[in-house]
């Protein structure tokens, strides 16, 4: 990194693995707290920033799920990068997909809203919230929250560090 660049730049703008604990709080059957590792790939090239987030168990093993994001950078707002419309992870179908971020010099702030269909047919109303906190080039603590028709599924804390 050169002296021009700030902390959200370090993040974005270079190909990097940031890893952490994490400990996450899902309300269901009253309440379940879990706690592992956090991977998070992030690619850049011709202005789109490609952003894995792969979930390790406090036995070593990866979760199945892996979040992606496909997002380009216009100005200080971070823009989904082409269409959604099926979750790669599940299988179900997207509609009326949103996707806004807010970038500072050492904060990113993100709102992404969806409507998941179901196999069945029902309808989940999805509102998903990530913001870092960039401590340094090297450093930064990300919170996290999903909302499932109004109600809170999941809040997320993590420390990250920058490995590579």
């Amino acid at each position: 990194m050169n002296g021009n660049t700030n902390k959200t730049d370090a993040f974005l703008k270079n190909t990097s693995i940031w890893e952490g604990e994490f400990t996450n709080y899902i309300n269901r059957a009253g309440g379940v707290t879990q706690q592992g590792k956090i991977i998070i790939e992030t690619e850049f090239q011709n202005g789109i920033v490609v952003q894995r987030n792969i979930f390790v168990r406090p036995d070593g093993t990866r979760s199945n799920y892996v979040g992606i994001a496909r997002m380009r950078i216009e100005g200080n707002k971070l823009l989904w990068d082409g269409e959604t419309e099926e979750d790669p992870n599940t299988g179900a179908k997207i509609r009326n997909h949103s996707f806004e971020g807010f970038v500072t010099d050492d904060q990113i702030y993100i709102l992404e809203t969806y409507d998941e269909v179901l196999p069945a047919g029902d309808v989940e109303r999805r509102r998903n919230t990530t913001h870092y906190c960039f401590l340094s080039e090297s450093e930064a603590v990300m919170t996290a929250n999903v909302y499932v028709n109004d109600e809170l599924l999941v809040f997320a804390y993590t420390r990250l560090w920058k490995k590579k």
